[in-house]
């Protein structure tokens, strides 16, 4: 069985569409557990609709008071199940018909070769969409240059390139989600830390997702020259953006500490001391250590601005 775990919050416009899309997919063993986080507009009903009209494919959380955010609205998910596999699922995008089925092959073929007891994460490409579904970019990946064969932990310290709508985790992975962390840059960057420190991940080269953008994103697909302008105009959102990568990696190191290698510990550990260094001995640890990120222009900047 596969549990698709969808988050929801004021997705009034779109649920229906993604619902459908999901509901339609070449695999038909599966279900949708969605989490609402306590919406103001028509969400919860619509989700009643789906319930009545697919009881025993659509089931949702009784929340009665928000969790915070996206990130916290799917950890909540992620502790609440546990199936043979699990799938993330946003509420304003469209899964194309087969992608379970080609994500699902991915994962199998990855669990022949390290088998089941190995915690497995496989996630895919995404092409990008204006609001009213028409396809701007054809792949993400080569829209925002993101190396998504880079599967070290090195990488995942400095950089996400897994888009938590795409991921499909297998029962070995779900149970780390007894710990959920007290704040993390995002969900699926913590997924990242996990799989690249005690498992294995995978990856479907072709968009399987038709991903929307609009104007109620939390998040947005944006190129690197947009990505390096957001950043001129600001400062504060910069410094948020490395102070939570640096907590994140604290709180990981701290609750995983008896589990990781001596190599890993090691990594963590300098990694942590960068804020606290001077300009010349943090590039020289960015350099040890191998902290890239996926284009020289992007460790260039981390160099300069961190």
């Amino acid at each position: 069985m596969i549990t698709v775990l969808l988050a929801s919050y004021n997705g009034e416009k779109y649920i229906g569409q993604q619902l459908d899309s999901v509901l339609g997919q070449t695999v038909e063993d599966l279900r949708i557990v969605i989490s609402d986080d306590v919406s103001s507009d028509r969400t919860r009903e619509i989700i009643e609709e789906y319930q009545i009209r697919f009881p025993d494919k659509v089931t949702s959380l009784e929340v009665t008071k928000p969790s915070g955010g996206a990130a916290a609205n799917f950890f909540r998910l992620l502790s609440s199940v546990s199936d043979d596999y699990v799938m993330l699922c946003d509420q304003d995008d469209i899964w194309l018909p087969d992608k379970v089925e080609k994500t699902l092959e991915r994962m199998k073929e990855m669990e022949n070769r390290y088998g089941k007891d190995k915690p497995i994460l496989v996630h895919t490409d995404l092409s990008i969409t204006d609001s009213e579904g028409t396809i701007l970019h054809q792949s993400m990946a080569k829209y925002q240059k993101i190396a998504s064969d880079h599967n070290s932990l090195n990488h995942y310290l400095v950089e996400n390139n897994i888009t938590g709508n795409t991921v499909m985790i297998n029962r070995a992975f779900t149970g780390f989600f007894t710990y959920i962390p007290e704040e993390c840059a995002m969900h699926d960057w913590w997924l990242g830390l996990l799989a690249s420190s005690f498992g294995e991940i995978g990856y479907v080269n072709q968009p399987l997702v038709l991903y929307r953008q609009h104007g109620n994103n939390e998040l947005g697909a944006k190129s690197e020259a947009e990505q390096y302008a957001r950043r001129l105009r600001s400062d504060n959102g910069v410094r948020e953006n490395y102070r939570k990568m640096f907590k994140q990696a604290e709180l990981f190191l701290a609750h995983y500490r008896d589990i990781l290698s001596k190599e890993q510990m090691d990594l963590l550990e300098h990694f942590l001391e960068i804020p606290h260094l001077n300009r010349f001995r943090k590039i020289k640890t960015i350099w040890k250590y191998r902290l890239f990120k996926s284009t020289f222009i992007r460790t260039l900047g981390q160099m300069l601005f961190i």
